[in-house]
């Protein structure tokens, strides 16, 4: 935020912006220095993606990356657009001016950077655009950075699964595997399960079905509790494996577009004792937290919770707010429900 704002600063601008539009027309990420949180929450719920409504997106659709696009090309766009919901923000919140450009653009959307003037900041000038697009480039390093480091998150997700070996399989929505444990490997071995094109796979139809419509929901933008999926061995009459599927948390940085989704498959030997290992590896928990967690999924009462772990109940209540963030919960019950299957004999 504050590179933002110096750089709206140089540039004779009232705010800098960093935006990331999905293929879908969501808004992964959207940040705007001094910008009300209710006008973060109004763009979205307008579609503030949909080129259709939003003739600063439209001029993006077909630039050149780095190219700079300014007020005559949201002019252009005008009467293109199927609502003015857009324009009437912009004159709400006095950012009808500014410039813009694409950094990042790929199937999973774009990433842009503007700057957004007020109508006593006025249209911007010649000058002032060349700035922008000088500083442009070093913004679009810093964003290729990041995406190559998001990359490199599925490795790292998986090393922290080898603590607790664990089979696991961190896939896309598409169920295109990104990587894998060693004790996935030997699954892959035995046959029960494969990978094909890229893509997780499991015997029968039906159940590669199943899998695939799990990965789809569990790739969407809402947050779902763990979901699991039974695999039984018909051809062999071997014991059943659990799939056990769950999206990854996100963190504050998401530029590949792309939600991780972590399936763990598991034997009649459940996961119950790595359970606070996992919470810390995958989630980010401290041990503190974990062992809160788990002592609230198998029902203890905050009070109870406290006095066994010799805390003042306030010192929990803002450890289990800490939680909920890191968990993507909102309630308690949506954390029993999440970690219901972590704690199962």
């Amino acid at each position: 935020m504050g590179a933002l704002r110096l750089l709206a600063d140089a540039t004779g601008s009232a705010r800098g912006q960093l935006i990331g539009v999905g293929g879908d027309a969501s808004i992964p990420f959207n940040w705007v220095h001094d910008f009300p949180p209710d006008a973060h929450d109004l763009f979205r719920d307008m579609d503030g993606g949909n080129p259709h409504i939003n003739p600063r997106i439209a001029a993006a659709i077909g630039a050149p990356l780095l190219e700079v696009r300014s007020e005559a090309h949201y002019q252009r766009a005008r009467p293109l657009l199927k609502s003015e919901i857009y324009l009437d923000f912009c004159r709400d919140y006095d950012i009808s001016h500014g410039c813009q450009t694409k950094l990042f653009e790929g199937d999973g959307g774009i990433v842009g950077l503007a700057v957004l003037r007020t109508e006593r900041d006025g249209p911007s000038t010649a000058e002032q655009r060349a700035l922008f697009a000088a500083v442009a480039p070093f913004v679009r390093s810093a964003v290729r950075m990041q995406m190559a480091l998001e990359r490199d998150g599925p490795k790292l997700m998986t090393g922290a699964l080898e603590t607790v070996s664990a089979a696991a399989f961190i896939c896309n929505r598409a169920g295109r595997v990104l990587a894998h444990t060693a004790a996935a490997e030997q699954l892959l071995d035995g046959g029960r399960i494969g990978i094909g094109a890229g893509l997780l796979r499991v015997p029968g139809h039906a159940m590669q079905d199943r899998l695939a419509r799990a990965l789809a929901r569990h790739g969407g933008p809402l947050p779902l509790p763990l979901e699991s999926l039974v695999l039984e061995d018909r051809a062999n009459g071997g014991p059943p494996l659990l799939l056990d599927i769950v999206a990854m948390p996100r963190g504050p940085w998401r530029f590949d577009f792309d939600t991780r989704i972590m399936v763990v498959v598991r034997g009649a030997d459940r996961w119950h004792g790595s359970a606070s290992a996992v919470l810390q590896g995958i989630y980010g928990l401290s041990p503190a937290e974990a062992d809160i967690a788990l002592r609230l999924a198998r029902g203890q009462p905050r009070e109870t919770v406290a006095e066994e772990r010799r805390a003042r109940l306030e010192t929990i209540r803002s450890q289990i707010k800490a939680i909920f963030a890191k968990l993507g919960v909102t309630r308690e019950v949506e954390l029993v429900v999440m970690l219901g299957q972590l704690l199962r004999d």
